[in-house]
């Protein structure tokens, strides 16, 4: 993961979304290919991975987004099979020898100014075979600010089988939340509580992926949202949350951070993403 913050320990996995419960239970959702997001927000970025990513750091790319490729480990492909915005991709190249702890690149997209409030979705697929980190870390996307992460992530044991499941990276205490393990305070795992949650993600297969946050009033106050979608399936509602509420989110990335420490890949694996969109309550607030 690219630091864009002062020091912080950032282990993990993220979380998720859908519809602001304050909607009565959820929005109505449009169709189409963003079938859960809510239907009064406005599209602050529509990517889809049409750049051909340079080598170097801090490149830019269109509709705000940038690269840091100083290995160029991420290329532009050609996937016919592209769920939504065939035929370019963008690839993430994981080689032979590539240790844990970090990722291949980053890509990210500033959020134009701080936000309690958010959905994302994109698609996702992860190489056949795919070798896992032994921590069960394999991490896909990030929401971020200082003191609050979102990460989402495919967790599980080398071998599998892996998971779709989201990490609370906060300061604050989530230990009361269902079917969740790890720190509390901190860094709190979401299996799902929707659906028998554990939603198996299996490798060399696409998945549609939406989220939905908003911020919790108070560090303390248990009124905070993460939701997520898998391939149109709920998997988390959760209304009982707290972030760190000084922090609001400033930027979304993309640094599939594989690990946990130590480890090394004996195969070359692969990420690929097929467009991905940000959108925002309207107005946007600066």
């Amino acid at each position: 993961m690219r630091s864009a913050f002062p020091p912080f320990v950032a282990l993990v996995a993220l979380v998720a979304f859908a519809a602001d419960c304050d909607r009565g239970g959820g929005p109505v959702a449009p169709q189409g290919p963003w079938p859960n997001e809510p239907p009064d927000f406005a599209t602050l970025s529509d990517y889809g991975f049409d750049d051909a990513f340079a080598v170097g750091t801090a490149v830019p790319l269109s509709d705000g987004w940038f690269i840091d490729n100083p290995d160029s480990n991420v290329t532009e492909v050609d996937d016919p099979d592209a769920p939504l915005s065939p035929p370019k991709v963008g690839r993430w190249r994981y080689p032979i020898g590539f240790t844990g702890g970090h990722g291949p690149a980053a890509m990210y997209r500033s959020l134009d100014g701080p936000r309690r409030e958010m959905y994302f979705g994109y698609r996702w697929r992860a190489s056949l075979p795919w070798q896992g980190h032994p921590a069960g870390v394999n991490e896909i996307s990030f929401v971020l600010a200082q003191d609050n992460i979102l990460v989402l992530q495919m967790n599980g044991p080398p071998g599998g089988p892996f998971h779709l499941i989201v990490t609370t990276e906060f300061t604050t205490s989530n230990g009361h939340l269902a079917n969740s393990w790890g720190d509390d305070p901190g860094a709190r795992q979401l299996g799902g509580n929707v659906n028998g949650g554990n939603y198996v993600v299996t490798a060399g297969q696409w998945y549609d992926i939406e989220v939905y946050f908003k911020m919790s009033t108070t560090s303390t106050s248990r009124d905070g949202v993460v939701q997520w979608w898998v391939n149109g399936t709920q998997v988390g509602y959760y209304t009982n949350v707290n972030f760190d509420a000084a922090n609001p989110f400033t930027e979304f990335q993309f640094s599939p951070t594989w690990g946990g420490i130590g480890g090394s890949k004996t195969e070359e694996d692969y990420f690929w993403y097929d467009h991905v969109r940000l959108s925002m309550p309207e107005p946007l607030p600066r």
